[in-house]
């Protein structure tokens, strides 16, 4: 499985997107308790379910690994894992997939300067307030220790989705 990891508005979700439209790579749909932001859809950019949902999911067993994030609950379904899939993960869910299952996974981490990162923000439509949390948020969660658990990472500050996605399917590839 393939791991995508990286701050906020660093190109995880285009290279995701690109990958499976492009070399047959499957998403791994995961759980979430935000709500879906324009043009999400259920069941295929996330399951959105309700905290209660979720928080019986959790006591049930059901999740590999899960978090609390800018908010909001994420987990990741146990039987999901397989070579075929790719899901993007934050710090405590990669550790959690590290321990759980690392012959299973590796890891690629998406690096985009903060500036570029505040105008992605921007251009999605992201408010000034929440802008300024997740960046400063993301500070403190991707740090040297996240690089250092990467097998690959990708700068995507100065490079286009589908150069980048390149770059990460040819990496890999062989892993497949």
């Amino acid at each position: 499985m393939l791991v995508i990891i990286g701050p906020s508005a660093s190109g995880k979700t285009q290279i995701v997107c690109e990958l499976i439209k492009s070399y047959n790579l499957n998403k791994m749909v995961t759980y979430t308790t935000r709500n879906p932001r324009i043009n999400e859809q259920e069941g295929i950019d996330y399951h959105f379910i309700s905290i209660d949902e979720f928080k019986t999911k959790l006591t049930n067993g059901f999740f590999l690994e899960h978090v609390l994030y800018n908010g909001n609950y994420y987990g990741t379904a146990k039987n999901e894992l397989s070579s075929d899939k790719v899901v993007i993960l934050e710090k405590e869910g990669l550790k959690t997939y590290i321990k759980e299952a690392k012959e299973l996974i590796k890891i690629v981490y998406v690096h985009c300067s903060k500036p570029i990162r505040r105008i992605r923000m921007l251009y999605r439509g992201d408010d000034l307030e929440s802008i300024n949390k997740r960046l400063a948020n993301d500070d403190n969660h991707f740090d040297k220790e996240v690089r250092e658990l990467a097998d690959y990472i990708i700068d995507t500050s100065n490079t286009n989705t589908y150069e980048a996605t390149m770059r990460v399917y040819n990496f890999y590839k062989p892993f497949m």
